[in-house]
C-alpha cells in the first residue's frame, strides 16, 4: 500500500475510535517518533505489549472491531 493511502486509512481508523485509553496509547506511542530519522525509538513497556499483542495473534486471542463496538456499547449503556 502506498504511504498516502496507508496515512489515509489511518487517519480514517483514528477518527472511528471512541476509546479514549486506546486513543492515549497510540498517542503514547506516536509521542517517541522522532520524524528526523527512519526509524524509531519504543520503551521496554511497549516492546513488552507488542510481543504480548504477537502472542495474542499467534494464539488467537483476538477480538474483531464489531465485537469491540457491541461490549463497548453495551458497557456504555448498561
Amino acid at each position: 500500500m502506498p504511504a498516502n493511502s496507508l496515512k489515509y486509512a489511518l487517519l480514517d481508523k483514528l477518527i472511528s475510535i471512541r476509546d479514549v485509553a486506546l486513543l492515549q496509547k497510540v498517542s503514547d506511542l506516536l509521542g517517541n517518533v522522532d520524524l528526523n530519522q527512519t526509524t524509531f525509538r519504543v520503551t521496554d513497556k511497549q516492546k513488552q505489549m507488542l510481543a504480548n499483542s504477537e502472542e495474542d495473534i499467534r494464539t488467537g486471542n483476538l477480538t474483531s472491531d464489531d465485537e469491540l463496538n457491541a461490549e463497548e456499547d453495551l458497557w456504555l449503556n448498561g
